[in-house]
């Protein structure tokens, strides 16, 4: 038998396949068209077309009813390297109970990197407009370029020739068609934009909420406060009355968003508000997501694309370079500290070997205050000292990292002549390589005479509130390589106010530690630019011991 006429009947047993075995008729199309017709007999070559015609009649009328068809005929053309993962099927199934009127609230929770903006907000708010080319659809994200991302998308998808043929007589209209505002020809309405922006007189039968949160919103309180009146007065607003939600979360902090309206929502009775339905898939398959996904508990919830060792391989990567909040959030959709606040009194490391190390690189930090009053904040000047020594990995291998463990702390309410006196003695005493002062309240005094005095110092003007940067800190700490002696008042004084923040009633010496921390994070090569230059000559190392 000729190889082309072997190719039109093995096409012909795939459609035998998929009654028998399940093939979804957009993969056997997709086997069928790509068979080559070149130099194929002519007596084969009608009963072929006629064969390639009736399966793409049925693709796009499958795939106009059915999101999981949509989702894989449109896919792998806007996703070079898109898998269909379990998930992939369950997130396409509420979303078409979205379409359908049977879901008004939705959450998607899931991992980096599983297509799940793909699907939520390219592929699904396409397929609603051809289904409901009347309707208004609102996207809104972090920022506007990124809504603006998705609407280009989305519009891209709408202009394509697939997409023509599974909703014939639905198309963009040639006068409204700009990446984050377009219109259909049947007067639909598309409209991107960031949280921040104007939505004021937009409807939406459905809204699309894709990271409505930044990382750095999500673990600000002022950022998170922003989001929960924006809500409310803004985006709840614009809802019509049979409309829906649909929110897909990237969970940085237990109180965004999400977990905020789901924290409401079990203080309401049910008939007061509208349900939400969640879907949360971590990394590492819980109870719930073997349920939903059909796959062993403590595997992988992407075996296609992550399976165990790879997966596993990304949790040690993540948790060492970030931390294990990072990877808690982010992977396994539980931002819900395991203990107590944000810092683990298990990640100080004790200082217990009498003296402390020979340092390579000395820092002291300041945090200060204006008044002296009884009620007001505290000033605090802390002296830290970086070491170097090797640290065991799970992994068998050892790590040559460097180690922060403090020499001094000191807090109290002092006026100014007093606190610039002490911090002369102080540098006359630990001859720090560098002075980091914040810049405000009696900081901005202290610089200049520093700087009069020939000190090192190095204004600090924090980028972030101060919640931000604990925990932008806090892979240090976990990683062990932050050390406290063991036994000393002042070092205890620190490590209570640690374990306790954010609800210690003063944060001053969390302040002076998380500058010492972002130092060395970033500029632990030791040096500085208003360092004088030198040739390749060994630096001298500092004296270190205790400030007592």
């Amino acid at each position: 038998m000729h190889k082309y006429h072997e190719a039109v009947l093995i096409s012909y047993l795939i459609v035998f396949f998929y009654y028998f075995f399940n093939i979804s008729i957009v993969e056997l199309y997709s086997i069928v068209y790509n068979i080559t017709m070149e130099n194929l007999n002519s007596n084969y070559i009608d009963s072929y077309i006629n064969l390639q015609g009736l399966l793409s009649q049925q693709v796009n009328n499958q795939c106009n009813t059915d999101f999981l068809s949509f989702v894989r005929l449109m896919a792998p053309s806007i996703v070079s390297d898109f898998r269909m993962g379990r998930h992939i099927e369950v997130i396409s199934e509420k979303l078409q109970q979205v379409e359908n009127g049977e879901i008004k609230r939705l959450m998607v929770f899931l991992p980096p990197r599983s297509s799940k903006s793909v699907v939520c907000s390219k592929l699904f708010p396409a397929w609603y407009i051809g289904r409901n080319p009347e309707h208004e659809l609102l996207t809104i994200s972090h920022s506007d370029q990124l809504a603006s991302d998705f609407g280009r998308s989305v519009r891209d998808i709408v202009n394509t020739e697939e997409f023509s043929k599974v909703f014939r007589g639905v198309a963009l209209r040639s006068d409204v068609r700009a990446a984050g505002k377009w219109k259909t020809n049947q007067n639909g309405t598309y409209y991107a934009a960031g949280v921040r922006s104007q939505i004021a007189g937009r409807g939406a039968h459905v809204a699309i909420l894709d990271d409505a949160m930044s990382e750095e919103d999500a673990i600000s309180s002022a950022g998170r406060r922003f989001i929960k009146e924006w809500y409310p007065a803004g985006l709840r607003t614009r809802i019509m009355p049979d409309g829906a939600i649909v929110i897909i979360n990237t969970r940085y902090h237990y109180d965004d968003l999400c977990g905020w309206l789901l924290k409401q929502q079990e203080n309401m009775p049910d008939y007061e508000t509208i349900p939400w339905d969640v879907v949360k898939i971590p990394a590492w398959v819980d109870e719930d997501a073997s349920e939903l996904l059909d796959l062993p508990v403590g595997t992988s919830y992407f075996p296609e694309w992550k399976p165990d060792h790879v997966l596993k391989v990304d949790e040690n990567e993540i948790k060492a370079s970030n931390g294990s909040r990072y990877w808690n959030a982010l992977y396994m959709q539980d931002p819900t500290p395991e203990e107590g606040g944000i810092i683990k009194k298990r990640w100080i490391k004790d200082w217990e070997y009498g003296d402390p190390p020979t340092c390579d690189f000395v820092i002291q930090t300041f945090d200060t205050a204006f008044s002296t009053a009884s009620t007001a904040d505290y000033s605090v000047i802390q002296t830290w000292g970086i070491f170097y020594m090797y640290n065991q990995t799970d992994e068998g291998y050892e790590d040559f990292a460097p180690h922060l463990i403090l020499l001094g702390n000191i807090k109290g309410r002092f006026e100014y002549p007093e606190l610039r006196r002490l911090a002369q003695k102080l540098y006359n005493q630990h001859r720090p390589d560098v002075c980091m002062v914040e810049k405000k309240a009696s900081g901005q005094s202290l610089i200049q005479d520093m700087r009069r005095g020939g000190l090192p110092v190095m204004e600090y003007l924090p980028d972030r509130d101060k919640t931000s940067r604990v925990y932008a800190a806090t892979p240090i700490m976990e990683a062990g390589r932050l050390w406290i002696p063991k036994g000393k008042k002042w070092a205890d004084d620190l490590i209570e106010e640690l374990i306790r923040f954010p609800n210690a009633a003063h944060d001053d010496q969390v302040d002076a530690l998380t500058m010492a921390i972002h130092y060395m994070k970033d500029s632990w090569h030791l040096t500085h630019p208003d360092d004088p230059e030198y040739d390749d000559e060994p630096r001298q190392k500092a004296a270190t011991y205790w400030n007592v």
